[in-house]
C-alpha cells in the first residue's frame, strides 16, 4: 500500500487579495463592492503514488509549485480540490526557521520543534546529545537562535528532523544553505534513512544530488507534474527548458516533443531524447568570427501547442534570427530566416543538428555506412562522408538495441545554396552532427538589408530503418508498376517485385573522349529534379569539358531513358555506350535473329569479351534466365544508330552486360562542337518470369 497517495490535487489562490491592495483591479474598491478577483492554479490535477522506502525528487523552476506540494503533504496547507493521504510520522524541513522561535535558545528550540513533530520530552532527552552532536553546535546550543548564522540554523533544524525517526521525510531546498562539509553529512544521513526503508520526498535545485539520491524524479512545470522515466531523463528534459521564460516554448504532438530554449532546440520521441545538450542550433560566420544563435536575445512571439515563432536579436551582428517551428505526430519542421537591419558581411550560415550517440549509422544520398567510433585524439569534429552539392535528403539509423527511432532529414534551400555533411562530434562532446551549411559566394555578399530566407529543415520519424532508406532515395526513384529504377551515383539500379535485377555497375554510360574513358559513375552529380513523372539529374565531368543529363520516366514494365551530352568545347569521341549489367545467372542472349548462350565465367577470364558476331546497328538486345525476369535493352527511333552487343565480364565482376554501343560512322573519331547532343534514347524493360 502506498505511504503517500495523491489524487487529482489542485491548489488555487486568488490572484489578488482584495483588501490588502488599495487600488487597481481587485483592489479595495472591488473588495468593498463584492467584486471577485481572479484565481491562480499553483497545482493542477496532481496524481502521485509513493511506496514506502522510495526516494522521490521534485525539480522545477522557481514558482512551479514544488514547495506548495510539500506543504500540502506535510499538512501545513490544505488543497483546494482533491485528496492527499499520508501514512505514518512525517518530518518536514520546508522553510528555514519553521517551528523555531528566534528568542528561544537552541536547546529550547530543540524541545519545541521535536514536540511539534510528535516526540515526548522523555524521548527528546535521550536523543538530545545526538541531535547537538550531529548539528555540531555544542558550544552554541544555549544561545538564542536569532544569533545563529543561516548555516547553524539549518544544521539544527535538519538534525532535529532526522532524529525524530520519521516514516516520511520531506526536505525542501534548505540544504543548500549549509556548507560543503555539512551537505556531505546530510547526504550520507539521507542515504542511511533510505537504507532503513524511510520514504523521502526531496526538493532541490542541486540536480546532481537529486540524481544521486532519488529513485524517481518528477518535474513540476507551472503546476503540472511530468515524469520522463529514469531520473536522468527527467533531469535532462528539465535542463533543455531552462532559460529566460520569454525565449522558451514546449510543443508536443503524439509521441514527439520539441523544446525551444533561447536558440537551442531539443527533440524527444516517446520521452527518449534524440538530441544531446547541444541540441539543434545555428551559427553564422561574419568577418572571420563565429556568432552562435544561442547567444542572441530571444523572444517567442507566437505560441501554439504544436507551433511557435521565435525572434532572436544577435548579440554582435545587426541581424535578427527568425525561426518558425512546427511539430507533427511524426515530423518536426524548422524554417530558418533572418532579418538584416543593414547589410551584413556573412560568409557562412550553418545549422548544427546534434544527435545522441545512439545513432550508429548514416545515410547520405545513396551512400550508407556506420559512424566510426570516436577516439581520444578527436579534439574536433570528424567528417564521415564527403560533402556533395546534390544531397538534400539524409538519414540517421539507430545502433543495435538503441531506443532512438530512425530519422529522415530533408533540407530545402530558399535564397541561399545549401550543403549537408555528417560529422562525428569531438571525443568529449560525443554524438553525431549533421551540418546544414550555406557558404555564401562573393556574388551574394554582403547580405542586403531586409529579410532573407535561409532554409527549411524537416525531420521525419521513420518506422523502420528500411523505411528511412527508401524515403532517403525516393527523390531519385522512378516506379512503373512492379518495376523500380533508382538513380545511384551515376547509375540506375533496377528491381522488379522488390527483388534486384541489375548487378554491380547496374545501368551506366561510358564515353571514350580525348584519350580518356569517362564512366557516368565518376561524374559530379547534382540534386535530382522532378518534372511531373520525369526524373532529371545532371552530372559534370571532372576531366572533360562535358556534362551528362539523364531524363528517366516510367515505361510499360520498365523505364524510358534519354541521355543528353552538353559539350563546353570541341571534343573528340572515339566511342560511347549505354550498358546494363546483370548477374551471371542469366544464361542466354538475343539480338534480332542472332542468339547465343552466355558461357561460364572462369578464373582465367581477366578481361571483358563480346559474344555476338554481328555488330550491325540494332534496336534491341535481350537477356534471359529461367528464374529471373527477362531484360530487354531497347533503342528508340530517335536514338542515334547503336550496335547492340552481349558481353561477358571478367571473373571478378561475375556479370553479363547488355550494351548499346555507338562508334563513328566512318573510321576515325566523332568530333563534337560546343552544344547539346543525344547520347542515348531508349529504355530497359523487365518482363516477369513466365
Amino acid at each position: 500500500m502506498p505511504i503517500i497517495e495523491i489524487d487529482d490535487l489542485w491548489k488555487r489562490y486568488p490572484t489578488r487579495r482584495g483588501a490588502r491592495t488599495l487600488i487597481g483591479r481587485g483592489g479595495l474598491s472591488d473588495y468593498l463592492r463584492g467584486v471577485k478577483s481572479g484565481t491562480f492554479d499553483a497545482l493542477k490535477g496532481i496524481n502521485l503514488s509513493i511506496e514506502q522506502g522510495e526516494s522521490v525528487g521534485l525539480i522545477g523552476a522557481n514558482g512551479s509549485g514544488k514547495s506548495t506540494l510539500l506543504k500540502i503533504i506535510a499538512g501545513v496547507s490544505a488543497p483546494s480540490q482533491g485528496n492527499v493521504v499520508v501514512e505514518g510520522r512525517v518530518a518536514s524541513l520546508l522553510e528555514l526557521g519553521a517551528g523555531f522561535h528566534p528568542i528561544l535558545t537552541g536547546r529550547e528550540n530543540v524541545y519545541l520543534n521535536a514536540a511539534l513533530l510528535g516526540l515526548r520530552k522523555k524521548t527528546v532527552d535521550t536523543l538530545f546529545d545526538s541531535i547537538v552532536e550531529f548539528a555540531e553546535l555544542a558550544e552554541f546550543i544555549d544561545q538564542p537562535v536569532d544569533t545563529y548564522s543561516s548555516g547553524m540554523f539549518v544544521r539544527l533544524a535538519f538534525s532535529v528532523a532526522i532524529h525524530c525517526d520519521p516514516d516520511v521525510f520531506l526536505v525542501d531546498e534548505v540544504l543548500a544553505v549549509g556548507d560543503e562539509a555539512f551537505q556531505r553529512k546530510c547526504r550520507q544521513r539521507i542515504g542511511e534513512l533510505r537504507d532503513q526503508g524511510k520514504t523521502i520526498l526531496f526538493v532541490s535545485h542541486d540536480l546532481g544530488l537529486v540524481n544521486a539520491l532519488c529513485d524517481r524524479v518528477y518535474l513540476l512545470d507551472h503546476g503540472e507534474l511530468i515524469e520522463r522515466g529514469e531520473p536522468r531523463a527527467t533531469i535532462d528534459y528539465y535542463l533543455r527548458r531552462v532559460g529566460a521564460e520569454a525565449g522558451v516554448h514546449t510543443m508536443s504532438a503524439g509521441p514527439l516533443e520539441a523544446v525551444f530554449s533561447n536558440g537551442r532546440i531539443s527533440l524527444f520521441h516517446e520521452h527518449t531524447e534524440l538530441t544531446p545538450p547541444a541540441g539543434w542550433t545555428l551559427q553564422a560566420n561574419a568577418l572571420g568570427a563565429w556568432h552562435g544563435a544561442d547567444t542572441a536575445a530571444w523572444e517567442v512571439t507566437e505560441r501554439e501547442p504544436t507551433r511557435c515563432v521565435a525572434r532572436g536579436r544577435a548579440a554582435r551582428l545587426p541581424l535578427i534570427w527568425e525561426w518558425e517551428l512546427t511539430l507533427e505526430a511524426d515530423a518536426f519542421e524548422w524554417r530558418l530566416a533572418c532579418h538584416c537591419e543593414r547589410a551584413v558581411e556573412l560568409g557562412i550560415i550553418q545549422a548544427d543538428l546534434h544527435l545522441v550517440a545512439g545513432y550508429g549509422r548514416w545515410i547520405y544520398g545513396d551512400l550508407e555506412d556506420d559512424f566510426p567510433e570516436p577516439s581520444p585524439e578527436d579534439t574536433e569534429r570528424v567528417h564521415v562522408a564527403a560533402t556533395e552539392e546534390g544531397v538534400r535528403v539524409t538519414g540517421a539509423l539507430p545502433s543495435d538495441a538503441s531506443p532512438v527511432p530512425p530519422l529522415l532529414i530533408e533540407a530545402t534551400e530558399a535564397n541561399l545554396p545549401l550543403r549537408m555533411a555528417w560529422t562525428n562530434a569531438d571525443y568529449i562532446t560525443g554524438g553525431r552532427i549533421l551540418e546544414v551549411a550555406s557558404h555564401l559566394p562573393e556574388s551574394l555578399r554582403p547580405v542586403p538589408e531586409g529579410n532573407a530566407k535561409v532554409a527549411t529543415i524537416r525531420c521525419t520519424i521513420a518506422k523502420t530503418p528500411a523505411d528511412a532508406r527508401n524515403a532517403a532515395l525516393q527523390d531519385r526513384t522512378v516506379t512503373s508498376g512492379a518495376v523500380e529504377a533508382r538513380f545511384v551515383r551515376g547509375a540506375l539500379a533496377l528491381s522488379r517485385d522488390g527483388k534486384p535485377v541489375t548487378h554491380l555497375l547496374h545501368c551506366w554510360a561510358s564515353i571514350h573522349a580525348n584519350h580518356l574513358w569517362q564512366d557516368s559513375q565518376t561524374l559530379r552529380w547534382g540534386a535530382p529534379e522532378r518534372d511531373c513523372d520525369i526524373l532529371r539529374v545532371t552530372g559534370a565531368s571532372r576531366r572533360l569539358p562535358l556534362k551528362q543529363t539523364w531524363e528517366i520516366r516510367p515505361h510499360a514494365d520498365g523505364i524510358a531513358l534519354a541521355i543528353w551530352l552538353d559539350i563546353a568545347e570541341t571534343t573528340q569521341i572515339l566511342e560511347h555506350h549505354f550498358s546494363v549489367m546483370l548477374p551471371a545467372t542469366y544464361d542466354r542472349w538475343e539480338i534480332g535473329e542472332e542468339r547465343g548462350d552466355f558461357p561460364p565465367i572462369t578464373p582465367s577470364d581477366s578481361d571483358w569479351s563480346h559474344l555476338n558476331r554481328d555488330f550491325a546497328p540494332a534496336t534491341g538486345i535481350t537477356a534471359l534466365s529461367p528464374a529471373r525476369p527477362s531484360v530487354n535493352l531497347w533503342a528508340a527511333p530517335e536514338c542515334p544508330p547503336v550496335r547492340m552487343t552481349a558481353v561477358n565480364t571478367a571473373y571478378d565482376q561475375q556479370g553479363r552486360v547488355l550494351q548499346a554501343l555507338r562508334t563513328p560512322d566512318a573510321p576515325g573519331v566523332m568530333v563534337l562542337e560546343t552544344g547539346r547532343y543525344p547520347l542515348f534514347e531508349g529504355g530497359v524493360t523487365l518482363m516477369p518470369v513466365e
